[in-house]
């Protein structure tokens, strides 16, 4: 949703808060996140591979005819599909690990790209849990402490003022009264 506005913002359409409402309502109930269709592509892809490697190992299976030889290979097999789904189950999870970061991590603003995957390198390296919920136990904690402790990490929040656009940035911030703002956003010394 923040993606949403940050466009509709660019494209120079302001919402009131409750188009937003009325925007973010639509778009939980008739969207699917990305998060979750890549986790569905990739489990779609890994299964259809699993399958079509067992009807493979299968036929192999049913061509040999010895019974010893036969288990043997069964016990092999088995313990193969076992190793493939674990490792099926770590790559979902560690994908849900990374849609679930980018999505908290998608709330803040950072100084800069390369401040924001370092950050993002430490919070992984942390360890930090998955709730039920999908969210980072702990995890906004650990950003809104980072905000408080470090906070040239984070981008300046811009307060608007009189001026909007790109006389906003000429506009001292000392400006607190109104004919300061209009002198400094004219480019008028008082």
């Amino acid at each position: 949703m923040d993606k949403l506005k940050a466009l509709l913002q660019k494209l120079g359409i302001e919402l009131t808060a409750d188009q937003t409402k009325q925007i973010g309502e639509v778009v939980e109930k008739e969207f699917v996140p990305a998060a979750e269709v890549a986790a569905d592509k990739t489990k779609l892809d890994e299964l259809t591979r699993q399958l079509a490697a067992r009807d493979k190992d299968l036929e192999k299976l049913k061509a040999d005819n010895k019974s010893e030889e036969l288990q043997k290979q069964l016990d092999e097999l088995n313990a193969k599909y076992k190793q493939d789904t674990d490792d099926l189950n770590a790559k979902l999870s560690a994908q849900q690990a990374d849609f679930a970061a980018e999505k908290l991590f998608s709330g803040y603003k950072f100084s800069s790209d390369r401040v924001r995957k370092s950050v993002l390198d430490e919070f992984r390296g942390k360890g930090f849990r998955l709730g039920e919920n999908g969210e980072f136990i702990g995890g906004k904690e650990y950003l809104e402490e980072l905000k408080q402790s470090e906070p040239s990490v984070f981008a300046a929040e811009q307060k608007p003022g009189l001026f909007m656009g790109s006389t906003q940035s000429t506009v001292s911030a000392s400006a607190n009264n109104l004919e300061d703002q209009i002198f400094a956003g004219i480019g008028v010394k008082k």
